[in-house]
């Protein structure tokens, strides 16, 4: 359920940038999660159209990127994209990380955690009734 506190943060800072530019209705959001964050997209997506749809921002659209989860390694030095191994769900590396180039278990995860309102795209009142 914490996708709801999430996608309240994200949505009380698009309102408050959007009422900042004199905007009205917001029209997308678009976002860049990290693969680590252990975010689930539906669930933060159904919270934001909630809440914007409470707000008077019916059919609001969420874009999402995921970003890769990243590590630097202490052994070799490389930093690198990684995944988890076959049949593990991605968080798995906050677990048990490894470096794909040398298979140390020597790493900082370094990337994978990210969450960033990238843009938001809002109607603009122009002062006509």
């Amino acid at each position: 359920m914490h996708e709801y506190a999430i996608a309240s943060e994200i949505w009380t800072a698009v309102l408050a940038a959007a009422r900042r530019r004199g905007g009205g209705r917001v029209r997308a959001v678009t976002l860049e999660l990290g693969a680590l964050n252990l975010i689930e997209e539906e669930q933060l997506r159904f919270w934001l159209q909630a809440l914007a749809e409470r707000d008077g921002s019916p059919d609001l659209a969420m874009r999402a990127t995921t970003l890769p989860a990243r590590v630097l390694c202490g052994q070799c030095g490389a930093e690198s994209e990684t995944a988890a191994p076959a049949g593990e769900p991605d968080h798995f590396l906050l677990v048990a990380p490894r470096c794909p180039r040398c298979g140390s278990a020597e790493v900082s995860v370094v990337g994978g955690r990210e969450l960033r309102v990238v843009s938001a795209e809002v109607e603009v009142h122009n002062g006509d009734c």
